[in-house]
């Protein structure tokens, strides 16, 4: 269809620019296949939001030089929240994904009252703080310690976010976007910290790799084929839930049976009352860890393994070393386990949803 095509030849012009950069018009054209004078109307169309500009006359041998072209990182801003159930980090992020500015503040587990009361402020704040006039922010992306239904905003299994039931979030949700005057998506939070790193690292169906979060509970995003793996029940990467031993009883009311046999709150507490975990708690979380992550590389044939920055600032700095250590032992599959390339993959990865949420409406107007 005619609509497609102009959607599709909007993204790859508009990812081209800002993947690369410093080209004219007819570079485009060459590059992408796409006409010159449907080149030209696109470009024409990103200039009216702002989202192209020239940077500067190119290099011809005859004739008058070609105007260069550069997508404009700030014609628009977008809010990344990542909520673990006692910690809010909040970001403001351009549209090269860029964090311009964190603020990260302490709440409770109480889901409602982020989305009503925190959320709400905590953005409001940072936005004036950054001087950055409110209809520039396009989206907020919040990721929550939830298994997250995104076509109904149902959460589920969320002790960690004081829900210990099905909840509709959606009502809270419009509300926000009421007080914000912009779109807000939820989402599980490795899903969106798993989104952040793929992008981080080049993005594209070359990048396949789990990230794992660890904090008072256990969670993984999977990105496969550059695509993030939800499931049809919005459970992929609910790895607290493996299960490795016949007598094991599930329950979706308590911690699953991986997520038990690390015994993270136990691990919490010796940290909180030692400023530092056993060796021994040490060496329960990463012996259990392996063993599920060895099974999951196999059956999804993985080979990078990420760990989220916050789990291995708490977990100390043997903590990796220990981990691939066992991995090797474990895996017939070699995987690389590595630490996130970003400091805060989640803010990055949430604001990248309402990103690409703003920018997909832009490219079908």
């Amino acid at each position: 269809m005619a609509a497609d095509l102009k959607i599709s030849n909007r993204k790859t012009v508009y990812r081209l620019i800002r993947q690369q950069g410093g080209l004219s018009k007819a570079e485009i054209s060459r590059i992408t296949g796409i006409s010159p004078p449907t080149v030209l109307k696109i470009i024409d169309y990103f200039s009216s939001f702002g989202l192209v500009a020239e940077t500067g006359a190119g290099i011809s041998s005859v004739g008058r030089r070609p105007q260069l072209l550069r997508a404009v990182p700030d014609a628009a801003y977008t809010l990344g929240a990542l909520f673990d159930g006692r910690r809010l980090s909040l970001g403001l992020v351009d549209l090269a994904g860029d964090v311009k500015a964190v603020r990260r503040s302490q709440t409770i587990p109480d889901l409602k009252n982020l989305l009503e009361i925190d959320l709400p402020g905590e953005a409001l704040s940072l936005i004036g703080d950054q001087g950055i006039h409110p209809e520039t922010v396009k989206g907020i992306g919040i990721g929550v310690p939830c298994v997250v239904d995104r076509s109904s905003d149902i959460v589920r299994f969320a002790p960690l976010a004081g829900v210990h039931e099905d909840f509709n979030c959606a009502p809270l949700l419009r509300s926000l976007e009421s007080r914000l005057g912009c779109p807000a998506f939820l989402e599980n939070d490795a899903n969106v910290a798993a989104l952040g790193e793929h992008a981080a690292r080049g993005g594209g169906t070359g990048v396949d790799l789990i990230l794992v979060e660890l904090g008072r509970g256990l969670g993984a995003g999977i990105v496969l084929d550059g695509n993030l793996r939800r499931g049809p029940r919005c459970m992929a990467g609910e790895i607290g839930y493996l299960v490795l031993d016949p007598a094991w009883k599930a329950s979706s009311d308590a911690p699953g049976w991986l997520e038990r046999r690390m015994d993270l709150d136990e691990f919490w507490n010796e940290v909180e009352a030692e400023r530092r975990p056993s060796a021994a708690a040490l060496k329960r979380v990463v012996s259990y860890l392996a063993l599920g992550l060895s099974n999951i590389v196999l059956a999804l044939d993985l080979d990078l393994i990420v760990i989220g920055r916050t789990g291995i600032e708490h977990f100390g700095g043997d903590f990796l070393d220990l981990l691939k250590k066992e991995l090797s032992r474990l895996s017939v599959l070699p995987a690389l386990c590595e630490a996130s390339v970003l400091e805060d993959p989640g803010v990055s990865g949430a604001a990248g949803m309402a990103a690409e949420s703003w920018l997909e409406s832009i490219f079908a107007g």
